[in-house]
């Protein structure tokens, strides 16, 4: 664990100066572009105010906009890989205080369980491990902050324990998810690591673990690192609505935790939730605060609701239908 732990504090404040997200082009985040900065707050109307994301008819839409894509294709493009571009981004993200009004303040209301991209079984263009989705662990930067110098968490084993949750259901579909070991390898698609080879195909899902939050906020916009605990990023082959790769962030600003400690964030809830973003699944739930008493009313609670109410790390009815409906009618070898 020394040795993983020390890899991380001189990579991570030494290497990510020099990694290829060194040559972002700063322009996204100028006072030209203020519509899309990420703000993590609802409006009067009751929209959600974030970079290119409204709640519109109800419907959770997720981060969408030209210039996202535009810059995300472009690390892309940097990197060498081809192919792929970049579909959507989601978030999930912790109830910020605000300015209630009177009644209730609806912080999501989303009825969309599928993203509308989907895993081709089998595809021998992201190097398929048969009818399995695999995913990667990057280890180097898999230790959580927990708000203190020391000790930090190991997270690998509690993300593998969140898919392990998700594969449990397998029972109902030919569908496993497998872990792959590929040493020496960054398995993502928007920033490059240091002397690590780029290789976003070394898994369908690239969980690259706990990353600064200037890198939120480079990305997703400034803001984002005060509010997004983390964020999937959906990559389709170019043209399609076929799923190429999934790589996954968790944001080291907050103070985390293996046990849901209060004034913590659990790590295993949050990896539960964007591991189901992975697999395809979109938000799903109504949250809202009643302002005269300042109770949460959440309905129905599931692991897919759009905003950290604590820690969840049972899958609910909701999370149980979206895979059945998803991947019910997976393949068996």
């Amino acid at each position: 664990m020394l040795t993983k732990l020390t890899l991380k504090h001189t990579l991570l404040y030494t290497l990510f100066l020099s990694l290829l997200f060194m040559s972002c082009d700063n322009s996204a985040l100028t006072d030209d572009h203020q519509d899309n900065r990420f703000v993590p707050y609802f409006t009067e109307s009751g929209e959600m105010n974030k970079r290119g994301h409204t709640h519109t008819g109800g419907t959770e839409q997720g981060i969408i906009n030209e210039q996202l894509a535009e810059l995300i294709n472009g690390k892309i493009s940097e990197l060498g890989i081809t192919g792929i571009e970049f579909a959507k981004a989601e978030t999930f993200t912790a109830i910020q205080d605000g300015n209630f009004q009177t009644g209730q303040t609806i912080f999501a209301n989303d009825r969309v369980k599928q993203l509308p991209f989907e895993w081709v079984p089998g595809d021998a263009r992201r190097l398929a491990d048969g009818n399995n989705l695999t995913y990667l662990v990057f280890e180097p930067l898999a230790f959580a902050n927990t708000g203190n110098p020391l000790p930090v968490i190991d997270a690998e084993p509690i993300f593998d324990t969140a898919f392990s949750t998700w594969n449990n259901l397998k029972k109902n579909s030919g569908l496993a998810i497998v872990k792959r070991e590929v040493p020496g390898v960054f398995p993502s698609a928007i920033l490059g690591f240091g002397s690590f080879i780029n290789d976003p195909f070394a898994a369908d899902i690239g969980s690259i673990g706990f990353l600064p939050g200037s890198i939120f906020d480079a990305i997703l916009g400034p803001g984002a690192s005060g509010g997004v605990l983390g964020v999937a990023f959906t990559f389709t082959f170019a043209g399609t609505d076929e799923t190429a790769h999934v790589e996954i962030w968790y944001n080291d600003e907050f103070p985390w935790s293996d046990d849901g400690t209060p004034g913590t964030i659990d790590i295993e809830s949050v990896a539960l939730h964007e591991n189901g973003h992975a697999l395809g699944f979109d938000h799903f739930g109504r949250i809202a605060i009643v302002n005269a008493n300042g109770r949460l009313n959440v309905a129905p609670r599931a692991v897919m609701n759009a905003a950290y109410l604590g820690p969840l790390r049972e899958l609910r009815g909701t999370d149980k239908a979206s895979f059945n409906q998803r991947y019910g009618s997976w393949p068996k070898d």
